[in-house]
Protein backbone atom coordinates (compact mmCIF):
# COMPACT_ATOMS: atom_id res chain seq x y z
CA UNK A 1 0.00 0.00 0.00
CA UNK A 2 1.20 3.50 -0.74
CA UNK A 3 1.13 6.30 1.83
CA UNK A 4 -1.63 8.07 -0.11
CA UNK A 5 -3.86 4.95 -0.10
CA UNK A 6 -3.63 4.66 3.70
CA UNK A 7 -4.62 8.28 4.17
CA UNK A 8 -7.56 7.83 1.79
CA UNK A 9 -8.77 4.73 3.63
CA UNK A 10 -8.45 6.50 6.96
CA UNK A 11 -10.36 9.55 5.72
CA UNK A 12 -13.09 7.29 4.32
CA UNK A 13 -13.38 5.37 7.60
CA UNK A 14 -13.44 8.54 9.69
CA UNK A 15 -16.02 10.18 7.40
CA UNK A 16 -18.73 8.00 8.91
CA UNK A 17 -17.87 8.99 12.50
CA UNK A 18 -20.33 11.33 14.22
CA UNK A 19 -19.98 12.96 17.66
CA UNK A 20 -22.02 11.45 20.48
CA UNK A 21 -25.06 13.41 21.61
CA UNK A 22 -24.40 15.25 24.90
CA UNK A 23 -26.87 12.98 26.74
CA UNK A 24 -24.84 9.86 25.81
CA UNK A 25 -21.45 11.23 26.94
CA UNK A 26 -19.91 9.86 30.10
CA UNK A 27 -18.30 12.53 32.23
CA UNK A 28 -15.66 11.40 34.70
CA UNK A 29 -14.13 13.38 37.50
CA UNK A 30 -10.47 12.83 36.85
CA UNK A 31 -8.25 13.44 39.87
CA UNK A 32 -6.04 16.49 39.57
CA UNK A 33 -2.44 15.59 38.81
CA UNK A 34 -0.29 15.48 41.93
CA UNK A 35 2.20 18.25 42.35
CA UNK A 36 5.75 17.21 43.12
CA UNK A 37 6.66 17.25 46.80
CA UNK A 38 8.83 20.32 46.26
CA UNK A 39 10.84 22.26 43.76
CA UNK A 40 14.27 23.48 44.69
CA UNK A 41 15.94 26.38 42.96
CA UNK A 42 19.69 26.11 43.45
CA UNK A 43 21.71 29.12 44.54
CA UNK A 44 25.00 29.69 42.81
CA UNK A 45 27.93 31.90 43.73
CA UNK A 46 28.33 32.81 40.07
CA UNK A 47 24.92 33.63 38.54
CA UNK A 48 26.34 33.05 35.04
CA UNK A 49 26.84 29.37 35.91
CA UNK A 50 23.21 28.90 36.93
CA UNK A 51 21.40 26.35 34.72
CA UNK A 52 18.27 27.56 32.97
CA UNK A 53 15.94 24.96 34.50
CA UNK A 54 15.22 24.66 38.20
CA UNK A 55 15.96 21.42 40.00
CA UNK A 56 12.88 19.35 40.59
CA UNK A 57 12.13 16.64 43.09
CA UNK A 58 10.48 13.28 42.56
CA UNK A 59 7.05 13.09 44.22
CA UNK A 60 6.68 10.46 46.94
CA UNK A 61 3.73 9.10 48.90
CA UNK A 62 5.56 9.68 52.18
CA UNK A 63 5.61 13.32 53.37
CA UNK A 64 8.79 12.56 55.33
CA UNK A 65 10.73 11.47 52.21
CA UNK A 66 11.98 13.64 49.42
CA UNK A 67 14.36 12.83 46.62
CA UNK A 68 15.97 15.10 44.04
CA UNK A 69 15.50 14.11 40.42
CA UNK A 70 18.20 11.72 39.31
CA UNK A 71 18.65 10.05 42.72
CA UNK A 72 17.86 6.35 42.40
CA UNK A 73 15.86 4.24 44.82
CA UNK A 74 18.99 2.07 45.09
CA UNK A 75 20.86 5.12 46.40
CA UNK A 76 18.17 5.54 49.07
CA UNK A 77 18.56 1.89 50.11
CA UNK A 78 22.31 2.41 50.52
CA UNK A 79 21.68 5.57 52.56
CA UNK A 80 19.28 3.67 54.85
CA UNK A 81 21.89 0.91 55.22
CA UNK A 82 24.51 3.41 56.43
CA UNK A 83 26.48 3.86 53.22
CA UNK A 84 28.05 6.35 53.36
CA UNK A 85 28.25 6.65 57.13
CA UNK A 86 26.72 9.59 58.99
CA UNK A 87 29.25 12.40 59.08
CA UNK A 88 27.46 14.70 61.50
CA UNK A 89 24.44 14.44 63.83
CA UNK A 90 22.22 17.14 65.25
CA UNK A 91 20.16 16.42 68.37
CA UNK A 92 17.44 19.05 68.59
CA UNK A 93 15.57 17.57 71.57
CA UNK A 94 14.50 20.18 74.11
CA UNK A 95 15.06 23.12 71.77
CA UNK A 96 12.46 25.62 70.71
CA UNK A 97 11.59 25.83 67.05
CA UNK A 98 13.76 28.94 66.55
CA UNK A 99 16.70 27.47 68.48
CA UNK A 100 16.54 24.27 66.43
CA UNK A 101 16.45 26.08 63.09
CA UNK A 102 19.35 28.31 64.12
CA UNK A 103 21.33 25.21 65.16
CA UNK A 104 20.56 23.58 61.83
CA UNK A 105 21.69 26.59 59.82
CA UNK A 106 24.98 26.86 61.72
CA UNK A 107 25.56 23.11 61.54
CA UNK A 108 24.78 22.92 57.81
CA UNK A 109 27.19 25.77 57.09
CA UNK A 110 29.99 23.91 58.85
CA UNK A 111 29.08 20.46 57.44
CA UNK A 112 28.98 21.74 53.87
CA UNK A 113 32.28 23.57 54.31
CA UNK A 114 33.84 20.32 55.54
CA UNK A 115 32.38 18.26 52.68
CA UNK A 116 30.17 16.07 54.90
CA UNK A 117 27.84 13.94 52.75
CA UNK A 118 25.38 12.40 55.25
CA UNK A 119 23.69 14.16 58.15
CA UNK A 120 21.42 12.81 60.86
CA UNK A 121 18.87 15.08 62.51
CA UNK A 122 17.17 13.90 65.69
CA UNK A 123 14.01 15.98 65.91
CA UNK A 124 11.78 13.70 67.97
CA UNK A 125 8.37 12.36 67.04
CA UNK A 126 6.36 15.19 68.54
CA UNK A 127 4.87 13.11 71.36
CA UNK A 128 4.96 16.14 73.67
CA UNK A 129 3.53 18.56 71.09
CA UNK A 130 -0.12 19.45 71.19
CA UNK A 131 -1.60 18.41 67.85
CA UNK A 132 1.06 18.13 65.15
CA UNK A 133 4.77 17.54 65.87
CA UNK A 134 6.01 21.16 65.92
CA UNK A 135 9.76 20.55 65.72
CA UNK A 136 9.55 17.74 63.17
CA UNK A 137 7.30 19.82 60.89
CA UNK A 138 9.59 22.87 61.25
CA UNK A 139 12.71 20.83 60.44
CA UNK A 140 11.19 19.27 57.32
CA UNK A 141 9.85 22.62 56.15
CA UNK A 142 13.33 24.14 56.60
CA UNK A 143 14.93 21.24 54.73
CA UNK A 144 12.52 21.70 51.82
CA UNK A 145 12.55 25.48 51.61
CA UNK A 146 15.44 26.80 53.71
CA UNK A 147 18.64 28.41 52.51
CA UNK A 148 20.34 25.01 52.09
CA UNK A 149 17.50 23.19 50.30
CA UNK A 150 19.53 23.29 47.07
CA UNK A 151 22.28 21.27 48.79
CA UNK A 152 20.07 18.31 49.72
CA UNK A 153 19.74 15.29 47.42
CA UNK A 154 17.52 13.12 49.62
CA UNK A 155 15.88 12.95 53.04
CA UNK A 156 14.54 9.72 54.55
CA UNK A 157 13.42 8.68 58.04
CA UNK A 158 16.37 7.19 59.90
CA UNK A 159 15.88 3.42 60.24
CA UNK A 160 15.23 2.38 63.84
CA UNK A 161 14.28 5.89 64.97
CA UNK A 162 10.52 5.34 64.98
CA UNK A 163 10.13 8.50 62.91
CA UNK A 164 12.05 10.66 65.39
CA UNK A 165 15.10 11.26 63.19
CA UNK A 166 15.99 11.62 59.55
CA UNK A 167 19.01 11.01 57.34
CA UNK A 168 19.92 13.28 54.51
CA UNK A 169 22.31 12.99 51.62
CA UNK A 170 24.03 16.22 50.62
CA UNK A 171 25.37 17.13 47.20
CA UNK A 172 29.07 16.83 46.58
CA UNK A 173 30.74 20.18 46.69
CA UNK A 174 33.11 20.83 43.80
CA UNK A 175 36.03 22.89 45.08
CA UNK A 176 37.68 25.03 42.47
Amino acid sequence: MHGGDEEGLFAEAMGKVKPLPAADKIVTNKPKPRKPAMHIVPKYANPASKPSAELSVQPTDDPWVFIADGVSRERLKRLAAGRPAVGRSFDLHGMTRDQALSELEQGFTQAIAEGVRVLSIIHGRGLHSQGRPVLKDAVYHWLRQGVYAHSILAVIPQPGSGGGACLMLLRRICKV
